[in-house]
């Protein structure tokens, strides 16, 4: 059994899945509040599953790109019901996530709204697969003409095809993902620096 964990983006969300196959499921587009959400949300469909926790044999969850606090939340989680449980914890990329979901075996691009004029980027099926990466939200000619995901109406031009604008892929994707990506570590992808700023210490100040 495996349970799937994604608080990268503004959804928290959860699962339990025997194969392809979910028991119970859940996602609620929340912002913030993933550390107070996941863990009760998680325990609501164990309930529904009717399932015990020493029946996963792998835990997938979402390593980005996404907010920093959400994938911390997520991250620590999975690592931690991993440890417990002694099975393997798989990451899976956000962008990777949603071609499994929306790219039906067609090139596509994959466009998460990032803020700051910015979309975390990733072609897929083209034949030159890019690397995931924080990119202008403007268009590019050479970009694929469908497009997916809560950036997607950013680079879209006069013949782009929005096949969906979601900001975050559904669990069932990432579910399905880590399916075929056992042996990969949950290591967090970041694509460009963190918001925060140290705080400045005024001049004659005690460090």
């Amino acid at each position: 059994m495996l349970l799937a964990i994604d608080t990268a983006g503004p959804a928290c969300s959860a699962g339990f899945f025997e194969g392809d196959h979910a028991l119970a499921s859940a996602s609620e587009e929340i912002g913030r509040g993933h550390a107070e959400r996941l863990m009760p949300m998680i325990e609501e469909l164990r309930g529904q599953a009717d399932v015990a926790l020493d029946n996963i044999s792998q835990i997938a969850v979402t390593v980005g790109p996404g907010s920093f606090t959400g994938l911390r939340v997520g991250l620590a989680a999975a690592r931690g019901f991993a440890l417990a449980l002694g099975c393997p914890c798989t990451g899976v990329s956000v962008l990777e996530a949603f071609n499994h979901a929306f790219g039906d075996d067609k090139p596509i691009g994959i466009a998460i709204d990032a803020r700051r004029e910015q979309v975390w980027w990733q072609a897929f099926g083209t034949g030159d697969e890019s690397e995931p990466t924080a990119r202008k939200a403007t268009p590019h000619p050479k970009d694929p003409i469908r497009l997916a995901g809560s950036g997607a109406h950013l680079l879209a031009g006069s013949k782009s095809q929005i096949i969906s604008r979601a900001a975050s892929a559904p669990i069932a994707a990432v579910a399905a993902v880590a399916l075929t990506h056992l042996n990969r570590p949950p290591n967090a992808l970041y694509l460009r620096a963190p918001d925060a700023k140290p705080q400045a210490i005024p001049a004659g100040a005690a460090p």
